[in-house]
């Protein structure tokens, strides 16, 4: 059953999720970008070896990203206290501001979602995405 969702729920994700590119766009940065941003403001600082590891993305993909983001004043990179090899990547106001201006826009378009949807279902809808996340980090 697992199995079978998982063929369908990517391409309706992908379709639902289209305005992304929108966001894109506008800010002239790809959906990775944001990604980062996003867990950076969740997590705080993370090397750039543990993006990469939580992407599953290889290092040498990760750090041209970081680069851009830091080039944009998004991110900074910050010395370790103890250990001056180790490098954390750290996300500054400005990209918290561009992250906020991004889940505005999303907001946006989850608010057209709710109107093809009974309360009921939309609260369903809130409540799986959260379990889904929440179950996808345990494994």
């Amino acid at each position: 059953m697992i199995s079978e969702n998982i063929f369908q729920v990517i391409p309706l994700l992908k379709k639902k999720l289209s305005h992304i590119s929108a966001f894109q766009s506008k800010y002239g940065m790809p959906l990775s970008h944001f990604q980062v941003l996003s867990l950076l403001e969740e997590r705080g600082s993370m090397s750039v070896s543990e993006i990469s590891d939580y992407f599953d993305i290889a290092k040498p993909n990760i750090t041209p990203l970081v680069d851009r983001l830091v080039g944009a004043g998004l991110v900074d990179r910050v010395r370790s206290n103890t250990d001056r090899r180790v490098v954390f990547i750290v996300i500054l106001d400005e990209g918290r501001a561009r992250l906020n201006a991004i889940r505005e826009m999303l907001t946006e378009n989850v608010e057209e979602w709710k109107n093809a949807l009974t309360d009921e279902e939309f609260q369903l809808l809130a409540e799986s995405m959260g379990n889904v996340v929440a179950l996808l980090k345990k494994i």
